[in-house]
């Protein structure tokens, strides 16, 4: 049965993998107890007929069922599945496993009567980095990579919204900005150019800022040397920028 058990997991691993945006895989024990919690587990990946997750909190064997709960975007798959692969990792350890009864079937969640707008779009945002990082050569390229997919989509994001909430034209204290100038993506540099007050609060200075690894952790550097040490710095510090520049405008 191991020998048969492998060879599927084999098979479904030659499928290709779907890159679903937000994924949650819960799992529980089958036929113990129909009100036994389901544990959060560790997504690696997923296809039509299994997937594989990692998990430190169960023990499971080799042909055991499971009571599966699969999430993304809003939509909910669950039913029974059985492992037919084991691998021990470092701090945990990964699970393959084979559909029994998913209901809905991943094929009928991505069908035509049942799809939506949104899931698509996250579905091919989903793709497009995943393409973009599988083709970095090493791990730090990656951590690199995602921190400039992360930082694009912060700051296209805070732009986006900005421009809905004003015009397009903002005065800086007597000096007319184009929004749209402000701001310059550079995917080949990883870095993006946004406005940033003076420190002598007497103008605005284009700031090119990029991802930078130090140490192993992501830093995100300015041009002129000023250090953020998260994405969320980086938001405050534009955030507080645009609230100054328009404080004279309301």
């Amino acid at each position: 049965m191991e020998l048969e058990m492998n060879k599927h997991t084999e098979n479904r691993r030659n499928e290709q993998r779907l890159h679903l945006s937000n994924l949650q895989i819960k799992v529980r024990k089958h036929g113990l107890n129909d009100h036994l919690e389901f544990i959060d587990c560790v997504p690696i990946d997923i296809s039509f007929n299994g997937l594989a997750f990692s998990t430190s909190a169960l023990q499971l064997a080799l042909s055991q069922k499971l009571d599966i709960r699969i999430s993304f975007g809003h939509k909910l798959l669950e039913g029974t599945a059985v492992i037919c692969h084991i691998e021990q990792q470092q701090e945990a350890i990964q699970y393959g496993v084979l559909y029994i009864d998913i209901n809905p079937t991943i094929e009928e969640t991505f069908c035509l009567e049942t799809l939506s707008s949104t899931l698509v779009k996250d579905l091919a945002i989903n793709m497009a980095d995943n393409a973009v990082l599988g083709s970095c050569r090493n791990e730090e390229e990656v951590l690199l990579r995602k921190a400039q997919v992360f930082l694009f989509d912060a700051i296209e994001a805070f732009k986006a919204r900005l421009s809905e909430l004003v015009d397009d034209k903002v005065d800086e204290h007597g000096k007319v900005y184009q929004l749209s100038d402000l701001f310059h993506f550079d995917p080949g540099a990883l870095s993006v150019t946004l406005p940033i007050k003076c420190s002598n609060k007497k103008g605005l200075v284009r700031r090119t800022i990029s991802p930078v690894l130090v140490k192993s952790k992501i830093v995100f550097v300015a041009d002129d040397g000023s250090h953020y040490e998260s994405i969320i710095e980086v938001l405050q510090e534009l955030s507080d920028t645009m609230q100054w520049v328009l404080s004279d405008q309301s």
